[in-house]
């Protein structure tokens, strides 16, 4: 299903949290694994789908933190500092447009559009980016 679709519940409505979930591992920058928007008391997950599918995005609990032994740890921690959900805590959520690859390609992800700033996300090569505003170019997207 289209993020638009999943979302279109939240369109109206306050971002209460963020959350993500990082893999830490000793001596490498911390990684995005997945992140979490309430809005309503309606927790939204973002998650890499599976292979050649799009994002995932699902009505679900917030995760939690894990041990994964020799590879490290997920920690889940509220959004902060740089991190660009952080940025549309408080705000409404405007509009949610779907993102896809190339020139009609398959759809692969959002962009957030709150009050204020643009949040987009996107399933790329199998890993989650996210960015304020535009995506970086390196992640083929557009929206239509």
């Amino acid at each position: 299903m289209l993020p638009s679709h999943v979302l279109a519940g939240a369109v109206g409505l306050r971002l209460e949290r963020a959350d993500v979930q990082w893999h830490v591992s000793p001596g490498q920058d911390d990684s995005l694994m997945r992140f979490w928007l309430t809005f309503g008391g309606a927790c939204y997950g973002f998650h890499v789908g599976a292979e050649d599918e799009i994002l995932d995005v699902i009505v679900e609990e917030r995760g939690t933190d894990a041990d994964m032994g020799v590879y490290g740890r997920l920690e889940v921690r509220p959004a902060a500092g740089g991190d660009p959900a952080a940025f549309a805590v408080g705000q409404r959520l405007v509009a949610v447009h779907d993102l896809f690859a190339g020139y009609l390609g398959k759809p692969i992800g959002a962009r957030l559009s709150f009050e204020t700033v643009d949040l987009s996300v996107a399933d790329w090569e199998d890993e989650l980016h996210w960015a304020v505003g535009d995506l970086p170019r390196e992640v083929g997207v557009r929206q239509r």
